[in-house]
Protein backbone atom coordinates (compact mmCIF):
# COMPACT_ATOMS: atom_id res chain seq x y z
CA UNK A 1 0.00 0.00 0.00
CA UNK A 2 3.00 2.55 0.06
CA UNK A 3 4.48 4.32 2.96
CA UNK A 4 1.36 6.80 3.57
CA UNK A 5 -1.62 6.56 1.62
CA UNK A 6 -3.91 7.60 4.11
CA UNK A 7 -4.26 11.15 2.83
CA UNK A 8 -6.78 13.33 3.53
CA UNK A 9 -7.39 14.57 0.28
CA UNK A 10 -8.65 11.77 -2.39
CA UNK A 11 -5.90 9.38 -3.02
CA UNK A 12 -6.49 7.60 -6.76
CA UNK A 13 -4.22 4.37 -5.62
CA UNK A 14 -6.30 4.12 -2.90
CA UNK A 15 -9.19 4.41 -4.83
CA UNK A 16 -8.01 2.44 -6.99
CA UNK A 17 -7.25 -0.27 -3.92
CA UNK A 18 -10.58 0.07 -2.56
CA UNK A 19 -12.74 -0.84 -5.55
CA UNK A 20 -10.66 -3.79 -5.75
CA UNK A 21 -10.81 -5.09 -2.57
CA UNK A 22 -14.62 -4.18 -2.65
CA UNK A 23 -14.63 -6.68 -5.94
CA UNK A 24 -13.27 -9.35 -3.74
CA UNK A 25 -15.05 -9.09 -0.87
CA UNK A 26 -18.15 -11.66 -2.61
CA UNK A 27 -15.92 -14.34 -2.86
CA UNK A 28 -14.10 -15.34 0.97
CA UNK A 29 -11.13 -16.84 -0.68
CA UNK A 30 -10.57 -13.80 -3.00
CA UNK A 31 -10.73 -11.27 -0.40
CA UNK A 32 -8.44 -13.57 2.15
CA UNK A 33 -5.91 -13.59 -0.21
CA UNK A 34 -6.06 -9.96 -1.22
CA UNK A 35 -5.95 -8.70 2.21
CA UNK A 36 -2.47 -11.31 3.28
CA UNK A 37 -1.20 -9.48 0.12
CA UNK A 38 -2.01 -6.13 1.60
CA UNK A 39 -0.15 -6.86 4.61
CA UNK A 40 -3.57 -7.14 6.47
CA UNK A 41 -4.98 -9.91 8.75
CA UNK A 42 -8.26 -11.32 8.00
CA UNK A 43 -11.25 -11.68 10.19
CA UNK A 44 -14.54 -13.03 7.84
CA UNK A 45 -18.10 -12.57 9.74
CA UNK A 46 -21.71 -11.23 9.11
CA UNK A 47 -24.61 -10.31 10.65
CA UNK A 48 -28.12 -11.15 10.04
CA UNK A 49 -31.88 -10.24 11.80
CA UNK A 50 -35.67 -11.43 11.04
CA UNK A 51 -35.67 -7.71 9.53
CA UNK A 52 -33.03 -9.47 6.01
CA UNK A 53 -30.48 -6.87 7.36
CA UNK A 54 -27.74 -9.23 6.22
CA UNK A 55 -24.39 -8.59 5.10
CA UNK A 56 -21.23 -10.24 5.10
CA UNK A 57 -17.47 -8.41 6.09
CA UNK A 58 -13.85 -8.77 6.55
CA UNK A 59 -12.06 -7.03 9.09
CA UNK A 60 -8.05 -6.81 8.67
CA UNK A 61 -5.52 -4.82 10.56
CA UNK A 62 -1.89 -3.23 9.79
CA UNK A 63 0.31 -1.11 11.01
CA UNK A 64 0.94 1.77 8.80
CA UNK A 65 3.12 4.53 10.44
CA UNK A 66 2.29 4.85 14.18
CA UNK A 67 -1.42 4.12 13.63
CA UNK A 68 -2.64 0.57 12.88
CA UNK A 69 -5.15 0.75 10.55
CA UNK A 70 -8.28 -1.27 10.46
CA UNK A 71 -9.52 -2.27 7.20
CA UNK A 72 -13.68 -2.82 7.16
CA UNK A 73 -14.64 -3.96 4.05
CA UNK A 74 -18.72 -4.72 3.46
CA UNK A 75 -20.04 -7.28 0.77
CA UNK A 76 -22.49 -5.88 -1.37
CA UNK A 77 -26.46 -7.63 -1.79
CA UNK A 78 -25.40 -11.78 -2.39
CA UNK A 79 -29.16 -12.73 -1.66
CA UNK A 80 -32.82 -12.09 -2.52
CA UNK A 81 -33.97 -11.82 0.98
CA UNK A 82 -31.31 -8.90 1.12
CA UNK A 83 -33.32 -6.75 -1.08
CA UNK A 84 -36.36 -6.23 1.55
CA UNK A 85 -33.36 -4.75 3.78
CA UNK A 86 -32.71 -2.45 0.65
CA UNK A 87 -35.85 -1.11 -0.08
CA UNK A 88 -36.67 -0.89 3.62
CA UNK A 89 -36.47 2.92 3.41
CA UNK A 90 -38.93 3.31 7.16
CA UNK A 91 -40.74 0.96 9.25
CA UNK A 92 -43.87 3.26 9.16
CA UNK A 93 -44.82 5.01 6.19
CA UNK A 94 -45.98 8.18 8.46
CA UNK A 95 -42.94 8.51 10.35
CA UNK A 96 -40.04 7.89 7.65
CA UNK A 97 -36.45 8.06 9.96
CA UNK A 98 -33.45 10.21 8.23
CA UNK A 99 -31.15 7.68 7.81
CA UNK A 100 -32.58 4.49 5.86
CA UNK A 101 -33.56 2.30 7.94
CA UNK A 102 -32.10 -1.15 6.15
CA UNK A 103 -29.03 0.51 5.71
CA UNK A 104 -29.35 1.77 9.17
CA UNK A 105 -30.17 -0.88 11.22
CA UNK A 106 -27.60 -3.20 8.94
CA UNK A 107 -24.76 -0.86 9.97
CA UNK A 108 -25.44 -1.13 13.64
CA UNK A 109 -24.71 -4.89 13.62
CA UNK A 110 -22.00 -4.60 11.82
CA UNK A 111 -20.46 -1.40 13.91
CA UNK A 112 -21.33 -3.83 17.35
CA UNK A 113 -19.26 -6.66 15.87
CA UNK A 114 -16.35 -3.76 15.01
CA UNK A 115 -16.25 -2.59 18.33
CA UNK A 116 -15.92 -6.39 19.40
CA UNK A 117 -12.76 -6.72 17.27
CA UNK A 118 -11.45 -3.20 18.25
CA UNK A 119 -11.50 -4.75 22.36
CA UNK A 120 -10.33 -7.71 21.56
CA UNK A 121 -7.31 -6.46 19.29
CA UNK A 122 -6.99 -3.54 22.35
CA UNK A 123 -6.92 -0.73 19.91
CA UNK A 124 -7.99 2.61 21.16
CA UNK A 125 -8.88 5.55 19.99
CA UNK A 126 -5.41 7.65 18.93
CA UNK A 127 -4.01 4.61 18.08
CA UNK A 128 -6.09 3.31 15.37
CA UNK A 129 -7.65 4.92 11.79
CA UNK A 130 -9.80 3.00 9.94
CA UNK A 131 -10.17 2.33 5.98
CA UNK A 132 -13.70 1.74 4.62
CA UNK A 133 -15.15 0.33 1.39
CA UNK A 134 -18.00 -1.58 -0.10
CA UNK A 135 -19.86 -1.93 -3.58
CA UNK A 136 -23.44 -1.61 -3.97
CA UNK A 137 -25.40 -2.76 -0.53
CA UNK A 138 -22.09 -2.49 0.82
CA UNK A 139 -21.11 0.85 0.39
CA UNK A 140 -24.30 2.04 1.26
CA UNK A 141 -23.47 0.87 4.77
CA UNK A 142 -19.76 2.15 4.51
CA UNK A 143 -21.31 5.44 3.92
CA UNK A 144 -23.12 5.37 7.07
CA UNK A 145 -20.06 3.22 9.05
CA UNK A 146 -17.52 5.89 8.09
CA UNK A 147 -19.93 8.96 8.74
CA UNK A 148 -20.36 7.54 12.34
CA UNK A 149 -16.71 6.86 12.59
CA UNK A 150 -15.54 9.94 11.56
CA UNK A 151 -17.88 11.63 14.25
CA UNK A 152 -16.08 9.32 17.07
CA UNK A 153 -12.45 9.27 15.78
CA UNK A 154 -12.32 12.05 13.86
CA UNK A 155 -12.21 12.89 9.86
CA UNK A 156 -8.36 12.62 9.47
CA UNK A 157 -9.10 8.92 10.62
CA UNK A 158 -10.89 7.31 8.69
CA UNK A 159 -10.75 7.02 4.51
CA UNK A 160 -13.93 6.12 2.93
CA UNK A 161 -14.33 5.01 -0.82
CA UNK A 162 -17.48 3.28 -1.87
CA UNK A 163 -18.55 2.62 -5.34
CA UNK A 164 -22.16 2.67 -6.61
CA UNK A 165 -23.79 3.10 -2.89
CA UNK A 166 -27.60 4.09 -3.18
CA UNK A 167 -28.70 7.67 -1.45
CA UNK A 168 -28.55 6.65 2.82
CA UNK A 169 -29.73 10.16 4.43
CA UNK A 170 -32.02 12.80 4.38
CA UNK A 171 -30.33 15.79 5.15
CA UNK A 172 -29.17 18.89 3.84
CA UNK A 173 -25.62 19.14 1.57
CA UNK A 174 -24.37 21.45 4.32
CA UNK A 175 -24.13 18.11 6.83
CA UNK A 176 -23.20 15.68 4.03
CA UNK A 177 -20.70 17.71 2.07
CA UNK A 178 -18.74 18.46 5.90
CA UNK A 179 -17.50 14.30 5.19
CA UNK A 180 -14.57 15.67 3.35
CA UNK A 181 -12.91 12.18 4.02
CA UNK A 182 -15.74 10.01 2.42
CA UNK A 183 -15.66 9.73 -1.50
CA UNK A 184 -18.42 7.66 -3.29
CA UNK A 185 -17.97 7.36 -6.89
CA UNK A 186 -20.75 6.99 -8.95
CA UNK A 187 -21.74 5.91 -12.29
CA UNK A 188 -24.57 7.91 -13.42
CA UNK A 189 -25.66 5.25 -15.34
CA UNK A 190 -26.30 2.93 -12.68
CA UNK A 191 -29.79 3.23 -10.98
CA UNK A 192 -28.84 1.82 -8.27
CA UNK A 193 -26.75 5.23 -7.22
CA UNK A 194 -30.06 6.91 -7.68
CA UNK A 195 -32.14 4.87 -5.09
CA UNK A 196 -34.66 6.73 -3.58
CA UNK A 197 -36.12 9.07 -6.05
CA UNK A 198 -39.08 9.87 -7.44
CA UNK A 199 -39.50 8.60 -10.85
CA UNK A 200 -41.24 5.48 -10.18
CA UNK A 201 -42.35 4.15 -13.82
CA UNK A 202 -38.33 4.35 -14.84
CA UNK A 203 -37.45 3.37 -11.75
CA UNK A 204 -39.63 -0.16 -11.95
CA UNK A 205 -38.65 -0.46 -15.77
CA UNK A 206 -35.01 -0.65 -14.84
CA UNK A 207 -35.04 -2.93 -11.86
CA UNK A 208 -37.71 -5.33 -13.98
CA UNK A 209 -35.20 -5.56 -16.65
CA UNK A 210 -32.46 -5.81 -14.40
CA UNK A 211 -34.52 -9.12 -12.89
CA UNK A 212 -34.85 -7.35 -9.31
CA UNK A 213 -38.32 -7.47 -9.54
CA UNK A 214 -38.21 -10.99 -10.62
CA UNK A 215 -41.14 -13.87 -9.84
CA UNK A 216 -38.39 -15.34 -7.07
CA UNK A 217 -38.10 -11.28 -5.66
CA UNK A 218 -42.01 -11.04 -5.26
CA UNK A 219 -41.84 -14.28 -3.64
CA UNK A 220 -39.45 -12.87 -0.82
CA UNK A 221 -41.98 -9.98 -0.34
CA UNK A 222 -41.25 -7.39 -2.19
CA UNK A 223 -43.84 -5.55 -5.04
CA UNK A 224 -44.10 -3.18 -7.47
CA UNK A 225 -47.32 -1.13 -4.87
CA UNK A 226 -44.51 -1.12 -2.43
CA UNK A 227 -41.72 -0.43 -4.30
CA UNK A 228 -43.39 2.77 -5.93
CA UNK A 229 -44.93 4.28 -2.37
CA UNK A 230 -40.81 3.77 -1.62
CA UNK A 231 -39.96 5.55 -4.07
CA UNK A 232 -42.72 8.33 -3.86
CA UNK A 233 -43.11 8.79 -0.38
CA UNK A 234 -39.62 10.67 0.14
CA UNK A 235 -40.73 13.97 2.12
CA UNK A 236 -37.26 15.24 1.34
CA UNK A 237 -34.13 14.43 -1.04
CA UNK A 238 -31.94 11.63 -0.04
CA UNK A 239 -28.13 12.36 -0.15
CA UNK A 240 -24.87 10.09 0.51
CA UNK A 241 -22.72 11.41 3.33
CA UNK A 242 -19.36 12.96 1.98
CA UNK A 243 -18.45 13.57 -1.74
CA UNK A 244 -19.81 12.03 -4.89
CA UNK A 245 -17.09 11.64 -7.87
CA UNK A 246 -19.04 11.08 -11.23
CA UNK A 247 -18.12 9.17 -14.08
CA UNK A 248 -17.58 11.54 -16.96
CA UNK A 249 -18.24 10.62 -20.88
CA UNK A 250 -14.66 10.43 -21.29
CA UNK A 251 -13.80 8.46 -17.87
CA UNK A 252 -16.96 6.14 -19.40
CA UNK A 253 -15.19 5.87 -22.86
CA UNK A 254 -12.36 4.41 -21.44
CA UNK A 255 -14.10 2.40 -18.71
CA UNK A 256 -15.97 0.79 -21.31
CA UNK A 257 -12.66 -0.35 -23.28
CA UNK A 258 -11.41 -1.84 -20.08
CA UNK A 259 -14.13 -2.93 -19.29
CA UNK A 260 -13.99 -5.68 -22.19
CA UNK A 261 -10.11 -6.24 -21.96
CA UNK A 262 -10.90 -7.14 -18.45
CA UNK A 263 -13.94 -9.55 -18.79
CA UNK A 264 -14.15 -10.78 -22.18
CA UNK A 265 -17.80 -8.95 -22.92
CA UNK A 266 -18.41 -5.78 -25.08
CA UNK A 267 -19.63 -3.21 -22.02
CA UNK A 268 -23.64 -2.92 -22.67
CA UNK A 269 -24.76 0.81 -21.78
CA UNK A 270 -28.46 -0.03 -21.66
CA UNK A 271 -27.34 -3.08 -19.43
CA UNK A 272 -28.37 -2.51 -15.85
CA UNK A 273 -26.21 -5.00 -14.72
CA UNK A 274 -22.83 -3.70 -16.49
CA UNK A 275 -23.52 -0.28 -15.24
CA UNK A 276 -23.34 -1.32 -11.91
CA UNK A 277 -21.55 -4.12 -11.75
CA UNK A 278 -17.82 -4.04 -9.51
CA UNK A 279 -16.16 -4.86 -12.99
CA UNK A 280 -17.67 -1.41 -14.37
CA UNK A 281 -16.22 0.71 -11.89
CA UNK A 282 -13.15 -1.27 -11.06
CA UNK A 283 -12.95 -1.12 -14.75
CA UNK A 284 -13.55 3.08 -14.74
CA UNK A 285 -10.58 3.66 -12.12
CA UNK A 286 -8.44 1.37 -14.11
CA UNK A 287 -8.50 3.16 -17.10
Amino acid sequence: MGPDPFLTKRNDSLALLSVGTADAVYNRDDITDFLKTCGFTNKRDSVTDENSDDLSFNFGKKKIGKKTVVAVILQGTASNDEWKSNLRLGDSLLDLPTVHAGFNATEKAVHKKLNTFLKTNKLKKGSVAFWVTGHSRGAAVANIMAKRLSDTYGKSNVYAYTFASPKVVKVSTKTTNKYSNIFNYVNPDDVVTRIPTKDTKSLEDELDRAGILNEEKLKSGLNKIGLSIFVNFELGTYRRFGTDIEMSSEDHSTMAETFSDITGVDFDETSVAHNHCQSCYLSWLMG
